[in-house]
């Protein structure tokens, strides 16, 4: 079982690096002249990670480490 403090860590870094996709897509949308829809998925994925996130760490401050935790909550 992995624990809700590894879940919160991956969560992070998966926003971190969708952000920084996000990042990447506007500057090609700016300056290459590609397409606008790209940037939706990436906005998508960045939302649903940061709510993961936001979700084990209210978790973990409680003290819940190992029990069960719906992110879609």
């Amino acid at each position: 079982m992995i624990s809700n403090i590894t879940n919160r860590n991956i969560s992070m870094i998966l926003a971190v690096s969708s952000f920084a996709g996000l990042l990447y897509c506007i500057y090609s949308t700016i300056y290459k002249s590609t397409n606008w829809s790209l940037l939706c998925p990436i906005v998508i994925s960045i939302v649903i990670f940061t709510k993961f996130y936001l979700t084990y760490r209210k978790e973990v401050k409680k003290g819940n480490i190992y029990g069960s935790v719906n992110p879609f909550k």
